[in-house]
């Protein structure tokens, strides 16, 4: 007879804080030059690659945007006969 899947019981304890270790405190300037670095660091897209893929995206909203309005004007008319 198969044995059930035993799971490891296992303990979640941190250890204690060490007094020399504190939260550090928000410092905006240093965020802002943070952040700007990993913008420094970010691969954008060219001009052309920018233009094809908002294309894309455009274009599929606009065929699901037709899609679901005739899915709508179809339930609608379907539920006006059902109705009347």
């Amino acid at each position: 007879m198969p044995e059930k899947n035993k799971v490891a019981k296992t303990t979640d304890k941190k250890a204690p804080a060490k007094k020399s270790e504190k939260k550090s405190k928000f410092h905006p300037v240093k965020t802002f030059k943070e952040m700007w670095s990993e913008l420094k660091k970010v691969t954008w897209p060219s001009k052309k690659d920018l233009i094809r893929q908002s294309t894309v995206v455009v274009v599929f909203v606009l065929i699901l945007t037709v899609l679901v309005g005739l899915i709508d004007t179809g339930l609608s008319a379907l539920l006006k006969l059902i109705i009347s």
